[in-house]
């Protein structure tokens, strides 16, 4: 039987007769444990004396060659003990940013594999992290875990990078045939200068929007001023009106609505969770907290019924965006024009009654939030004090559903009252005043019958006649300067409009020059000109990604213009609830992602019956806390691209949802996951041919082959 000393020194290549552990210990001539070839020469003798040795930040301190390596720590900056854990690894932070002579890291030379660097406080632990289990050579331990030896982890890699440029060939592949498809010429991708040229292009618009943008502002600035002195002087009530802050009250009455609309699904949510369960739980199993709690449940819906408890959150979103219309253009319109098909009565009623319902809705809110609460009271009950034993298939199905009601919900059970902003009710309350002291004084008032038996009773007709040529002389009168107003309002809304949309379009310009000014992807990526364009046509067909992940779809969708795209999350069940998770904001590239997610591939796909993805991560310089890959420049088969999507659905108590959609090279668009990284924040990682690097050329690490 094979000793474990013996096979140690059998891993490293080393005979018995030159080196054993004991034999090493101390200065060996000609080589020093931890310290690279480039370094070697730094332990030689730097002394008159052959066999002294001074420290290398630290020339008055000498000593013993035999010093260097043996385990005790007697030099101030720990050039001593380069392959050894003697020295604190506090010492190395602030001497190795001072001097390049000093190892910071362990140097594991690597035979027939990859050297590579790694922490001190690895070293001499009994457990070999060098493939050649150097940095166990002056290690008292037995070893405990000898792992993959060098030629056997150079055969795996092999096979890995291998399979790796096979699979970015066949999504290289792929990529070119969309290109094709969409009509984009492999030649004005892939020749020299492609992307100065997109570059250049990119800028000319820039500059043509920009000064198109510049002689807009201009005119719409003209157009304003026009506009309001006009009214100041022939309509002050107009004036007056346009003077309220009327977009920031119907962005405050959108934003409640978002909570209302959030507790209705809510409530929904978890009664629909316990109506299936009434339904579907066996009674006969006499589990007691199942059957109490259904007791209670069903008296508690009785309850609300009798209350008249009511959450739609399609009838909410509905009323939030009649509402915003309401404020942003039936009212404007109604003092514009001067004019209702409805009478002064319903007009002003319509206010009142708008106030009210605002108000009204928002605090009655707060009930439902309140069965919300008693409801999951019974539903924890369940989850958490249930027979388990039964197997009740009604009660497990029940407590899986509540579990994923909590992650989206669950803080909305903590949370407290709800209530108008004070911002909204003054907004709210000015807005409405304002209206009803005005509303009499531009629009006529209602005709009301006279009363029967009177002595005017033969003056009626003319009654109503002279009424009649009251109003049409009225308006006669005012016709000339209110056509005028209605045209000055149409150009000063129609610049407001074209300036918006520049100023978007503008935007969207600017972030394609920010991709192809990144100093990264003009290296690496020659289709960072295209691929916006490729995903633009791809949007005109509105082209979508669907996968089930976790009882959720999520669909990926590129529309035209890709501003247009969004991201949903479903329910995968019968009228399941849907959740918009963001709009497409900006493409870009990221490199640092692109590494971090490659790595992350690899040690998934070859990481079960292999270490091979543990040796390929190393240290590097002065960065203590981040890894470095030593795998040649295979992640750059993957162009990193990630599309930023955000202005989703309001979470509760929580910002708005938001996504990072980054794509890895393959011959087949899938989701492959979908993770949480912060509230309401989603990172989706999504395979296809839109994240191969074509330009991308394998350069392999440099292997040590005999050193």
């Amino acid at each position: 039987m094979v000793s474990a000393s013996l096979l140690f020194l059998l891993i490293i290549g080393q005979s018995p007769l030159v080196v054993s552990l004991q034999q090493t210990r101390g200065y060996k001539p000609g080589h020093i444990v931890g310290v690279s070839r480039e370094k070697q020469h730094l332990y030689d003798s730097n002394e008159s004396d052959l066999t002294k040795w001074h420290c290398l930040d630290h020339e008055d301190i000498v000593l013993d060659l035999s010093q260097i390596n043996d385990g005790i720590c007697d030099c101030p900056d720990g050039s001593d003990e380069p392959g050894t854990a003697a020295c604190e690894e506090d010492i190395f932070q602030s001497v190795a940013k001072q001097s390049s002579k000093v190892n910071k890291y362990f140097y594991c030379a690597n035979e027939n594999f990859i050297p590579r660097y790694i922490r001190k406080s690895e070293v001499t632990d009994g457990i070999c992290d060098c493939c050649d289990c150097s940095d166990e050579l002056l290690s008292d331990y037995k070893l405990i875990d000898v792992g993959s030896n060098c030629s056997q982890l150079k055969k795996e890699f092999d096979d890995m990078v291998s399979t790796e440029l096979l699979r970015y060939r066949e999504g290289k592949k792929v990529l070119n045939g969309l290109e094709k498809k969409y009509g984009i010429q492999e030649d004005t991708i892939v020749r020299d200068g492609s992307i100065e040229e997109d570059k250049q292009r990119v800028s000319n618009e820039i500059t043509l929007l920009s000064n198109r943008l510049e002689k807009d502002r201009v005119k719409l600035d003209e157009a304003r001023r026009i506009y309001f002195d006009q009214l100041e002087n022939q309509d002050p009530i107009l004036y007056r009106f346009e003077q309220l802050n009327r977009l920031s009250l119907a962005s405050e009455i959108v934003n409640s609505f978002v909570t209302v609309s959030m507790v209705s699904k809510c409530y929904g949510s978890i009664l629909g969770i316990l109506n299936r369960l009434s339904e579907a739980y066996t009674p006969s199993l006499n589990d007691k907290v199942v059957n109490d709690n259904i007791k209670k449940f069903k008296k508690t819906k009785r309850r609300a019924e009798k209350a008249k408890i009511i959450a739609d959150s399609t009838i909410d979103d509905e009323q939030s965006e009649n509402l915003f219309s309401y404020f942003t253009e039936e009212i404007p319109q109604l003092f514009l024009k001067r004019e209702s098909e409805q009478s002064l009565r319903y007009v002003l009623g319509k206010s009142n009654f708008v106030q009210a319902l605002i108000e009204g809705k928002i605090n009655y809110t707060n009930d439902i939030l309140e069965y919300i609460k008693e409801y999951s009271a019974i539903m924890d009950d369940i989850s958490k004090n249930y027979n388990v034993n039964f197997q009740d298939a009604g009660v497990k199905s029940a407590v899986d559903s509540y579990n994923n009601y909590l992650d989206e919900y669950g803080e909305s059970i903590e949370s407290g009252p709800i209530h108008p902003s004070e911002n909204l009710l003054k907004l709210l309350n000015e807005v409405t005043t304002f209206v009803n002291e005005n509303v009499p004084k531009i629009l006529p008032p209602d005709i009301t019958e006279p009363k029967q038996g009177t002595n005017n009773d033969h003056m009626a007709p003319f009654g109503g006649l002279r009424t009649k040529l009251s109003g049409i002389l009225s308006k006669l009168n005012l016709f000339s300067f209110r056509e005028d107003l209605v045209s000055l309002e149409k150009q000063f809304r129609f610049y407001e409009m074209e300036v918006k949309n520049l100023d978007l379009e503008l935007q969207l310009k600017k972030a394609r020059k920010e991709i192809l000014d990144d100093s990264r992807n003009e290296g690496n990526n020659a289709t960072a000109g295209k691929l916006t364009e490729l995903l633009e046509l791809m949007g005109s067909q509105s082209y979508s990604l669907e996968d089930l992940l976790d009882n959720y779809s999520y669909t990926i969708r590129f529309q035209h213009p890709m501003i247009e795209g969004t991201i949903y999350q479903s329910e995968n069940k019968i009228a399941g609830k849907k959740v918009l998770i963001g709009r497409f904001k900006t493409l870009g590239f990221n490199a640092e992602l692109n590494m971090n997610k490659y790595m992350e591939h690899l040690k998934l796909t070859y990481s079960e019956e292999s270490d091979l993805t543990s040796h390929l991560a190393g240290r590097q310089g002065d960065d203590d806390k981040s890894q470095h890959y030593i795998f040649g420049n295979l992640n750059e088969l993957n162009n990193g691209l990630v599309l930023e999507y955000e202005n989703g659905e309001q979470c509760w108590n929580g910002p708005r949802r938001s996504a990072t959609v980054f794509v890895r090279c393959s011959n087949t668009f899938k989701i492959r996951s979908v993770h949480e990284v912060t509230k309401c924040n989603y990172i989706f990682d999504v395979t296809g041919p839109l994240g191969c690097n074509k330009t991308f050329e394998y350069e392999p690490p440099k292997f040590n082959l005999g050193e």
